[in-house]
């Protein structure tokens, strides 16, 4: 099967660029025709190693490229520089985030084929259009709403959309029409395992052996809801108990935000047990999850949860918001530690509660392991999407059988002038 993945921009290592770039891996693997097509890459700063060997073809930004507000004009642009460029015919476009979706849909009226959207995050211009109130805000409504029904008739042309949570699924129903199916990412279990360096990230932030380290790790942004977590340390040291918070990622997309938490720490005067890492080399996350003793994730309003399945396959107990998606494969107290979003109360007797009872820890951790090995894996998202692409062309294919294997030069896929 021949199958083209558009994402918009692979600029950093999110989740979704993860999801992006493993998918088309493991789909290569099989022996399936791949390329990924996106408006911007940064090599140096998207993982490298993951991407060795992987079709990635950058065509760059459409016209102003000095624009980069509003989003959905940005967006726009690119898409269209992005659907001129491709000349190759594809079976499926297979378009990740949003805009890429708008993308996918061109081609498959240029070129033919069918388009399986993974939808990550659901585009949020019906809710902030109906949110604007005040009359300088009205203008910015009507363009949210001229958005928002452009990008409900070119999702008419999607045929089928992947979701990764219930939750999602629903609010995506909502919205929008269409069939939908609901594909759960998973982790790369055979990097993320126990074992990791532990004492070489503990004695670089000079945790002794015996003081308790809870880590987050990824990109710093407002919805992870990261100030709970720092108001949960402060609440325990008033309660005489010390835990030593680990906040492991980039400050690169909300810089006003990160800078945001360190103020606060200052002025919780804890900023002798929160430590900000920066951005953490590839070959060092599992390192990282490892020299944790849980891992905390309080995000809120998040599709899914990716961090979360990799501490838990490097055998790290961990606490989960359930305001995050990925609580709904998680079942408190037996595989995670759960508890409402915003709620920095609930959040230390849970870390409390983790701290004092060693016993739960190992059994959180184990059973953690057996969650991720047995059900969230990248060759079974891999599977599950294949499934779903075969469907669509009323037949069951076997990646075994896949003839048409060979992967076109540059040349081949965009146009030269």
């Amino acid at each position: 099967m021949r199958i083209a993945l558009i994402i918009h921009e692979l600029l950093v290592e999110g989740g979704g660029e993860r999801q992006c770039i493993e998918l088309a891996r493991r789909m290569a693997r099989n022996g399936h025709q791949i390329a990924i097509f996106t408006s911007a890459y940064d090599p140096l700063n998207c993982f490298p190693k993951l991407c060795r060997n992987v079709n990635i073809i950058n065509v760059g930004r459409g016209h102003l490229r000095w624009l980069r507000k509003p989003l959905p004009v940005r967006g726009f642009l690119d898409m269209r520089r992005l659907v001129a460029r491709v000349h190759q015919q594809f079976d499926v476009w297979n378009p990740h985030h949003w805009p890429a979706q708008w993308g996918a849909v061109w081609l498959k009226r240029k070129l033919g084929g069918r388009v399986v959207w993974n939808c990550n995050d659901v585009p949020i211009f019906y809710e902030k259009a109906r949110q604007r109130q005040t009359v300088s805000d009205m203008f910015l409504a009507a363009l949210r709403w001229v958005y928002y029904f452009y990008d409900r008739s070119q999702n008419d042309n999607v045929d089928l959309t992947l979701l990764l949570s219930n939750w999602a699924e629903s609010n995506f129903k909502a919205i929008y029409s269409g069939p939908t199916r609901i594909v759960r990412a998973g982790v790369d279990s055979v990097f993320f395992t126990p074992g990791g360096d532990r004492d070489k990230i503990r004695g670089r932030f000079g945790y002794a052996p015996e003081q308790f380290v809870l880590l987050w790790l990824g990109i710093f942004m407002p919805h992870r809801r990261l100030q709970d977590v720092i108001h949960a340390i402060s609440r325990l040291r008033h309660r005489g108990l010390r835990v030593n918070l680990l906040l492991a990622g980039s400050d690169r997309s909300y810089p006003t935000y990160f800078q945001s938490l360190n103020a606060l720490t200052r002025q919780l005067g804890i900023e002798d047990q929160v430590t900000f890492s920066g951005k953490v080399d590839e070959d060092e996350i599992r390192d990282f999850y490892c020299a944790c003793d849980a891992f905390v994730f309080p995000n809120e309003h998040q599709t899914w949860g990716l961090a979360v399945f990799e501490a838990m396959a490097c055998g790290s107990p961990v606490l989960v918001s359930q305001g995050a998606a990925i609580s709904e494969v998680l079942t408190d107290n037996e595989t995670a530690l759960l508890f409402p979003p915003r709620n920095p109360d609930v959040l230390a007797d849970k870390i409390e509660l983790m701290v004092l009872q060693p016993s739960l820890r190992q059994e959180l951790a184990a059973n953690g392991l057996k969650l991720t090995a047995a059900t969230y894996s990248w060759d079974s998202f891999a599977d599950h999407f294949y499934e779903a692409c075969s469907h669509l062309f009323g037949v069951e294919l076997s990646s075994a059988h896949v003839t048409d294997t060979v992967t076109p030069s540059r040349d081949e896929l965009i146009h030269n002038g």
